[in-house]
């Protein structure tokens, strides 16, 4: 088994500073005020549809129709957005109205259907008609007067 000798370690400096640098720049607080000055980043955000109006305009020149185009868009997004309540209001009172149609259609049916069963004197299927529909609509009745929890 051979040993490998290990190269001794050398203090290695790393130099930071180059001969191009400025000794303001090397040495924190040794500027003078000359060399101080501060650089300002100023950022910008705009949320929403509708760019900032030196963007809109940049837009415009590099396409000469982009504004419009864009303002169109937002017209018609804005619009769309308006309706949708609307339109989901009038889908929920048509289908409540069909609802409505077909109990009534139900109920009516069954009073017939128990009118003709005791034309038949058929009179315990008569009651039991009537009956479950009464059930029936009381229960609709107690169940659509509860306060709803949404």
């Amino acid at each position: 088994m051979t040993r490998r000798k290990r190269k001794p370690r050398t203090n290695q400096v790393t130099h930071i500073a180059n001969k191009e640098t400025p000794l303001a720049e090397r040495l924190p607080g040794t500027a003078t005020p000359e060399q101080r000055i501060e650089q300002v980043l100023s950022q910008s955000h705009f949320s929403g549809p509708i760019p900032h109006p030196e963007i809109f305009k940049l837009y415009g020149e590099i396409v000469p129709d982009a504004p419009e185009r864009i303002l169109t868009v937002f017209e018609e997004d804005s619009r769309s957005a308006r309706e949708l309540p609307i339109k989901a209001i009038e889908a929920q009172k048509e289908d409540n109205r069909r609802a409505h149609w077909m109990a009534w259609s139900l109920v009516m049916s069954s009073f017939l259907l128990s009118l003709t069963f005791a034309y038949m004197h058929k009179d315990w299927l008569a009651s039991i008609v009537l009956g479950t529909t009464l059930v029936a609509i009381i229960t609709g009745f107690l169940q659509g007067s509860k306060p709803s929890d949404k």
